[in-house]
């Protein structure tokens, strides 16, 4: 069955779905109508925008007039009165408004006019108490923001939400694409400033936004750890650099504090052959271990074995040792060669003198090492692998440690600490993909608590999980009396502008929108962007991947104001790139070849890449709006 080409994700789309759904009237409220028939007992046949309804009249009338109408009641039959009319064709907008005013005693001033004509244009069904309403929220917005304004009290209206200050500013924050960090920071700066407030909920509310600020942390500070571990094992490094990395280490409580230069090998070894240290528990970060996890136990068993009593190498059997290395899942096949040379070697030396020890030793360096540079060719695992298994190694204190290494090499004015950060931070931005993307996606939204209130409906939601989340530790800030009013305020002027994305979102029988506004911060950059799906959703109740239109609205660094317009269509995926540059079409065919290869990959087809400028005529789908907001600092990224 073919799918319908899918209305733009603009206001006027919101128009048309709105116009679509059966009409419900109100008593009081006011609307253009024409009367299409009559019928005896004042009743007649009137039209509302692109619905008909019967309804009794006040008075009698002609068919083909038009008047402005006002709901007198909705029971036992639909009753309406005039409020203006009959209304001419040839009757200038100007003395119809003038008009409406004079006859529903409403002020003349610039904000009602331009809200009535908005009214009248989209046959918004409204109150005079909405109206007075309205008129006041607009005098309360620059005249810049006029239209955005407009769409708002339009989107409160359709929900029949009441007209408040900060229903309002929840959508046209929305409707201004205006980003999250800025009330963030407000809500950051409150929380420092309030001494009232107990250390343990702040800290909790701090280290919700320090992780949203920092969505690649994991991978980053895993890569640093593998960094210093390899330099640290790197004896064409100078001792002072060595040093400096081993001293970082033990501060953060990576390493015991009895760790010196000179001792180095010898407690890695103890912490490798550490009874404590191949433990289930100890070696991955969930209650059960992966495979590789599995693997890996099994060669730090066999290890801690042939520790435990030094002996020539000629009294041990080692095929076991030999056969975990096999198994391991999480080498590679050159890795392992490595490591079994390594026993060869040292049981073929002369006399066969070499010890347990020495050979726990070397392997134990290797493993070390390999981990490491596991690490850095996998910075976005999304298992257990890599990083727990050398945390693991090292003790497995937690990845409280790897944080506090980390904040400290941030923090750091040691060239040897800075250079290794940067080059931390340039291989995982090397490593950034469309996973990475995904992931720090999903990582910010969940922190947030986008969901929260589905997440409470769902019986198979992680309760705890979701209490750590941001809009749930705010509501609960909302709550306590003692906190200062500055507080108050930022809080809830958070929660307000979380909640707009889910007042734009909705649905239209099986047509589904749904509107995101993220924070991203990535190495120091901000972007604030805004996402916006439209589709349709199957009888299964979840969303149709073969049909679906997403707009990206993203302020860059380099390119400035940039709308990607994705359509989708039976798994066939259209882009349209809006930017005023003209030598991004050059720089985007570089990158279409990867853009194909990667939808290919997730079962999907690329029609093409188009590049266009913002166009007047294109207000239908591209509405002047005001930019959004960045720190001054913004970063490209390719989504």
């Amino acid at each position: 069955m073919s799918f319908p080409t899918m209305a733009p994700l603009t206001g006027q789309a919101i128009v048309n779905a709105a116009q679509n759904r059966p009409l419900i009237l109100n008593e009081g409220q006011m609307f253009h109508g024409q009367i299409k028939q009559l019928f005896p007992g004042q009743m007649a046949e009137v039209q509302i925008g692109g619905q008909k309804m019967v309804a009794k009249l006040e008075v009698p009338m002609k068919v083909g007039e038009s008047y402005y109408f006002q709901v007198n009641a909705i029971k036992p039959e639909l009753q309406l009165k005039i409020i203006s009319g009959p209304l001419q064709a040839t009757e200038g907008q100007a003395r119809q408004l003038n008009g409406l005013m004079d006859a529903m005693q409403l002020p003349k001033t610039p904000e009602m006019q331009a809200l009535l004509s908005f009214v009248m244009r989209n046959k918004i069904p409204m109150t005079r108490e909405n109206l007075l309403e309205a008129e006041s929220l607009l005098k309360s917005v620059p005249a810049a923001m006029r239209n955005e304004a407009l769409m708002s009290i339009q989107r409160l209206a359709e929900l029949k939400l009441p007209f408040t200050e900060n229903l309002f500013r929840s959508l046209l924050g929305v409707e201004t694409k205006e980003g999250l960090h800025n009330v963030l920071a407000s809500l950051k700066s409150a929380l420092l400033a309030d001494t009232s407030l107990s250390p343990q909920v702040r800290n909790m509310i701090l280290s919700v936004l320090e992780n949203m600020a920092k969505p690649f942390a994991q991978a980053t500070g895993s890569t640093l750890l593998s960094h210093s571990l390899l330099a640290l094992l790197d004896s064409a490094e100078t001792p002072a650099s060595r040093f400096t990395i081993l001293q970082m280490l033990k501060e953060a409580g990576v390493l015991p504090d009895r760790t010196s230069l000179a001792n180095l090998q010898q407690v890695l070894t103890s912490l490798l052959t550490n009874d404590s240290v191949g433990r289930p528990e100890n070696l991955a970060s969930s209650q059960q271990t992966t495979q590789t996890g599995q693997s890996m136990q099994q060669i730090l068993n066999n290890l801690r074995q042939i520790s435990t009593n030094p002996q020539p190498l000629a009294n041990v059997p080692l095929e076991g040792l030999k056969a975990s290395i096999m198994a391991e899942t999480g080498m590679n096949s050159q890795q392992k060669a490595e490591l079994i040379a390594i026993i060869d070697r040292a049981i073929g030396s002369p006399q066969n003198t070499e010890t347990t020890a020495g050979l726990v030793r070397d392997i134990g360096q290797a493993i070390i090492r390999m981990n490491a540079q596991n690490v850095l060719a996998t910075p976005f695992q999304t298992t257990e692998g890599p990083k727990e298994q050398m945390l693991s190694m090292l003790g497995h204190q937690g990845a409280g440690n790897l944080t506090t290494f980390q904040k400290l090499a941030e923090h750091s004015d040691n060239p040897v600490i800075q250079k290794m950060m940067q080059s931390t931070e340039a291989a995982v931005a090397a490593a950034v993909d469309g996973r990475a993307m995904k992931e720090a996606l999903q990582t910010v939204i969940r922190s947030l608590g986008f969901n929260y209130e589905a997440g409470l409906l769902s019986k198979e939601s992680d309760f705890g999980r979701l209490a750590e989340a941001l809009k749930p530790q705010l509501l609960a800030l909302i709550q306590d009396p003692s906190i200062s009013s500055a507080l108050r305020v930022a809080a809830e002027t958070v929660v307000m502008r979380m909640n707009g994305p889910l007042l734009q979102s909705g649905e239209n029988g099986v047509q589904h929108q749904l509107v995101m506004q993220v924070p991203l911060e990535f190495f120091g950059k901000r972007i604030d962007a805004t996402l916006q799906w439209n589709g349709r959703m199957k009888e299964d109740g979840k969303i149709d991947p073969d049909f679906a239109r997403i707009l990206f609205y993203l302020e860059l660094e380099s390119i400035e104001k940039t709308i990607i317009d994705m359509q989708v269509q039976n798994r066939v995926v259209s882009v349209t790139v809006f930017n005023a540059d003209d030598t991004l079409k050059i720089v985007g065919g570089q990158l279409q070849q990867k853009l194909k290869e990667g939808l290919d990959s997730a079962g999907y087809k690329l029609s093409g890449v188009f590049y266009k400028q913002f166009e007047e005529e294109k207000k239908e789908v591209l509405k002047k709006k005001k930019g959004l907001k960045t720190d001054g600092q913004g970063v490209d990224f390719l989504i």
